[in-house]
């Protein structure tokens, strides 16, 4: 969300005559601190960095809520913009073939969380001295990254990379600048125009689909191509940092610090559950664990989304979050019963394992969404840290799949009571 600046006082009307503020009563004061301590809070990171439509000023202290419906189209065009990493995927699929395993894994651990970080810090900075600014934060936190994954790539051995150094250095760096791509764009709310400019990448990833489904186009270099496409995408989405006449200093101060720092544990608790369900899985079998994870990133959106403007302090709004939230606890739970009664059990318990991702992912970001970060990190890095204590404890070793699963429900189930307890608290709003 951002909040509309007030603009300053112009020499010709400081002069005027200034008009006593009305009183206010006792009960209206709960209100006015509340509003006040949503301004000073930052915008949440990523999957709901822009959940609601800033308000528009109509005259002296008159304000125009946001239109009921908004956060829909909001949340329609974010996702429009999330294509743009899948469509790149997708594209570039041959590449990531030729690589070994810990290529895109890393890339993911390092791309998703400096996304997270750099987003809500971002987006502090875009409110107090602009875009440009937080723009060139941006690209200065992935600038450091790329260059922190291209050091590991010249050190680390040709076993943890594949037959082609250079390959596995080209692949980090599309998939990074991706990731730049879409928080950039989140960060100086230029949604529309990036998603525009990812059209190519949609474009390459149609004929790749096109071309496994034994119909390819003729003539469509598509490995050739697409690294173009990626840098024209990034060329866009950084524009505002290119034409910044005056640079400004980029300041964060200690709040804005530790709700990034939380957000960084958040990214980087993410990509480690993601890895722990990929490699836990059956190889060669990936459908099942992306697919819930796919299907959940609209509804993700929305019900952020809704559940931001409504606000967290109505009941009806609590019950309609905890119902949306319940569906994939119980699937995933339901799935990991079935998983032991049938043949293709590694299978089934993937689909479980990724359905039970996502929604930890919603309960995660829901509960930064409402100013508890630190309680959204402290969910986040559950799962990672249940299922290395499921391997130090004496029990009964299950395997990776199984212990990977139920450190997700057991997670999605506290994450679920941890919703319903902080919407009953009314000293915090969105």
């Amino acid at each position: 969300m951002t909040i509309t600046p007030r603009r300053a006082p112009s020499r010709s009307s400081r002069g005027r005559s200034r008009r006593p503020a009305p009183a206010t009563t006792g009960r209206h004061t709960p209100a006015v601190r509340a509003r006040a301590r949503h301004a000073a809070e930052p915008a949440p990171a990523l999957l709901e960095v822009a959940a609601t439509t800033p308000a528009v000023d109509l005259g002296r202290g008159a304000r125009r809520a946001p239109a009921r419906g908004a956060y829909l189209g909001a949340a329609v065009l974010r996702c429009a913009l999330y294509l743009g990493p899948l469509s790149v995927a997708l594209a570039g699929g041959p590449s990531l073939g030729q690589v070994a395993w810990p290529v895109p894994l890393v890339t993911l651990l390092l791309g998703w969380t400096a996304a997270q970080a750099l987003t809500c810090a971002g987006v502090a900075v875009a409110r107090r001295t602009g875009v440009s600014a937080a723009c060139r934060l941006v690209g200065a936190g992935f600038t450091a990254v790329s260059a922190l994954w291209c050091a590991l790539v010249w050190i680390a051995p040709a076993a943890l990379l594949g037959p082609q150094r250079w390959l596995a250095l080209v692949v980090g760096l599309g998939g990074l600048a991706t990731l730049a791509t879409v928080t950039a764009a989140l960060v100086t709310r230029a949604e529309a125009a990036v998603v525009r400019w990812c059209v190519p990448c949609w474009a390459l990833a149609a004929g790749t689909l096109a071309a496994l489904a034994g119909r390819p186009v003729p003539g469509l270099p598509i490995g050739t191509l697409l690294p173009a496409a990626i840098v024209v995408a990034l060329v866009r989405a950084f524009r505002p940092a290119m034409l910044c006449a005056a640079r400004r200093p980029i300041r964060l101060i200690r709040p804005e610090l530790r709700r990034a720092a939380a957000y960084l544990v958040v990214g980087a608790s993410q990509a480690i559950s993601v890895g722990l369900v990929w490699r836990a899985g059956p190889s060669g079998s990936t459908a099942p664990f992306w697919l819930p994870l796919l299907l959940a990133v609209p509804i993700l959106e929305a019900l952020i989304g809704w559940s931001t403007e409504a606000g967290p302090d109505r009941r009806g709004v609590t019950a309609v979050t905890l119902a949306g939230l319940l569906p994939p606890l119980a699937l995933g739970v339901a799935l990991a019963v079935v998983a032991a009664r049938t043949e293709a059990r590694a299978e089934v318990l993937a689909l479980a394992g990724g359905t039970l991702l996502g929604g930890v992912f919603a309960v995660t970001y829901l509960l930064a969404a409402r100013g508890r970060t630190g309680l959204a990190a402290t969910l986040a890095i559950a799962p990672p840290l249940l299922t290395v204590s499921l391997k130090i404890l004496p029990l009964p070793a299950a395997g990776p799949l199984p212990d990977a699963v139920g450190a997700l429900a057991v997670t999605h189930l506290a994450g679920l009571l941890a919703v319903a307890l902080t919407a009953a608290d009314h000293r915090r709003t969105p």
